[in-house]
């Protein structure tokens, strides 16, 4: 569409971001006032890994000592 073909919208009518709200952001569910235990990426990873390993090994020694 040609820039003098468009049609001025008018405000609040529909499409893009929604506006208002007290600066809702993802980022302030991980501040340093934010309560309970803090825990870093690596942290989170290693111990997803850890748990995913454990589980494969579980499977693993389940499958030998299996009496079938």
């Amino acid at each position: 569409m040609a820039p003098a073909q468009r049609r001025a919208r008018a405000p609040g009518g529909g499409g893009g971001r929604p506006q208002g709200g007290a600066g809702t952001n993802i980022l302030q569910f991980y501040t340093d006032d934010s309560p309970g235990i803090q825990v870093g990426p690596t942290t989170v990873l290693v111990a997803s890994l850890s748990f995913v390993g454990i589980v494969v090994l579980l499977h693993i020694i389940g499958k030998f000592r299996s009496p079938s």
